[in-house]
């Protein structure tokens, strides 16, 4: 039913970075014994699971079992700011990683080679079993044209576009950085769309689902995956009425109203 489904592993992160929103709810790690519970909910309902909404996957000290529970029936997917990417060098059941190098900040006690230089050593390890890397940067990152340098030394090439491949199996994108969907924000629009609810859910580390990774305090709450079943959730009122509103074009709930994400994606 879904191309894709956010399960958030964990809330908690290891920086403390100038573009996120922030996260306003208490810090948790999933347990074992829910993450199994939830993949056995979400079976049939998707082959992608995405560990990304709020916080650090990486950080979460059961990662490399989280990973390995779930790509029994999953193509697992992560994104993450790459300090700790060290904790997966040897996995081999991980799809795809996505790597936000606009995450770099000397205020972490690195420097920059430091930082991208672990990176590499672990991609390197990480492409051999067919995991498929995606480099991304911000097009504003104040630490853009050193990175991109990096990358061009290290893979050989002339990064001259927003997309690139770099080598087998490894991708470098930039992006325009959007406005977090938020009550305080200064955006405001009634009409457009969203992928949200049509192609992905996302599942947050205490179980609520909402309509997208962007809303990453659960404002949109559409229900608790441990207290229904997912069918229950799509069928709901709230749910049925958001998607049929992006179909047409239009923004139900006023969080959406405040969220330029797929109008600048797009």
């Amino acid at each position: 039913m879904f191309k894709k489904i956010y399960v958030e592993i964990t809330n908690n992160c290891n920086l403390d970075c100038s573009f996120c929103l922030k996260n306003n709810r208490s810090k948790e790690y999933l347990s074992l014994n829910k993450f199994e519970t939830l993949l056995s909910k979400l079976d049939g309902y998707t082959k992608y699971l995405y560990f990304h909404v709020m916080g650090e996957p990486l950080l979460h000290p059961n990662i490399n079992e989280l990973i390995n529970m779930a790509s029994t029936k999953y193509f697992i997917n992560i994104t993450t700011n790459g300090y700790l990417i060290d904790r997966i060098k040897d996995n081999k059941n991980i799809r795809q990683i996505n790597i936000s190098l606009h995450s770099y900040h000397p205020k972490y006690h690195k420097s920059l080679d430091e930082y991208l230089d672990n990176i590499f050593n672990i991609v390197d390890n990480l492409v051999l079993n067919n995991t498929f890397i995606s480099y991304r940067l911000w097009v504003n990152s104040e630490y853009k044209e050193k990175i991109i340098k990096k990358l061009n030394n290290k893979y050989q090439v002339t990064i001259n576009q927003d997309q690139m491949t770099l080598s087998k199996n490894i991708y470098f994108e930039t992006e325009q950085e959007f406005i977090w969907p938020s009550y305080t924000n200064n955006y405001y629009n009634e009409t457009g769309s969203c992928r949200g609810l049509r192609d992905h859910i996302g599942i947050l580390v205490d179980g609520t689902v909402i309509p997208c990774c962007l809303d990453s305090n659960g404002i949109i709450n559409l229900g608790n995956i441990y207290n229904e079943e997912l069918s229950d959730i799509i069928n709901s009122s709230l749910f049925r009425e958001m998607k049929q509103g992006f179909l047409n074009n239009k923004k139900i709930h006023e969080l959406c109203k405040k969220c330029n994400f797929y109008n600048l994606r797009r």
